[in-house]
């Protein structure tokens, strides 16, 4: 198994695509997909702003930079592949931090309307990850348009420096099942074109 930091962006971006697209068709069972949607949407954002810095340097990833410069010493000396085999316990930072960083170390300018999208959503994610949630059916409706917009924001936003993403996010989570190639061999035939079908919407616009 292997994730880097843009196959994990990615495949979380998807996973709240996903969640999003299944609550239109749901009459019960609803909530689970919203918190799947709040969790993997912040969950891609946070790893995609790590992706960028760790592309101008890896240490800006990390809370403690002396701290991730010292495990790297003893990663090379060791012969190891990551500083987190070597040191577990080391920290990353935050979104906060990481468009924090992005902006006044990278000179990249995190537009306003996803930060106003990002502290929505890290609100509505600490309700669910540390005590719990409860509103009525106008805030809920609500919190599905924020959240759909907040993805929308992210898409925006992430294409702008990682090429090719829209693509991405279509390939990602495909899944191939023993069964699927003795019923149907043709696998180009299994691929959905509804998310080709949203971009093309979301371009529209725009």
């Amino acid at each position: 198994m292997k994730l880097s930091l843009l196959g994990n962006g990615i495949d979380s971006l998807k996973a709240a695509y996903n969640s999003l697209e299944d609550i239109d068709y749901l009459l019960e069972g609803v909530e689970h997909r919203v918190k799947d949607a709040i969790l993997s949407l912040n969950h891609a954002n946070e790893i995609l702003f790590k992706l960028l810095l760790k592309q101008r340097s890896e240490c800006l990833v990390f809370v403690d930079i002396k701290a991730y410069m010292n495990a790297k010493e003893e990663m090379r000396s060791k012969g190891k592949g990551n500083v987190f085999e070597v040191r577990p316990s080391l920290q990353t930072i935050g979104i906060s931090e990481a468009i924090k960083r992005l902006e006044l170390l990278c000179d990249i300018e995190v537009c306003s309307y996803l930060k106003k999208s990002l502290d929505y959503l890290k609100r509505k994610r600490n309700q669910i990850m540390h005590y719990e949630i409860d509103l009525n059916e106008g805030e809920f409706n609500a919190l599905i348009i924020k959240l759909t917009e907040c993805y929308e924001n992210t898409i925006r936003f992430f294409s702008q420096h990682i090429d090719g993403l829209s693509n991405l996010v279509e390939d990602a989570r495909f899944e191939l099942y023993e069964q699927d190639m003795i019923d149907d061999p043709d696998v180009e035939s299994m691929n959905d074109n509804a998310y080709y079908d949203y971009l093309a919407e979301l371009s529209d616009k725009q």
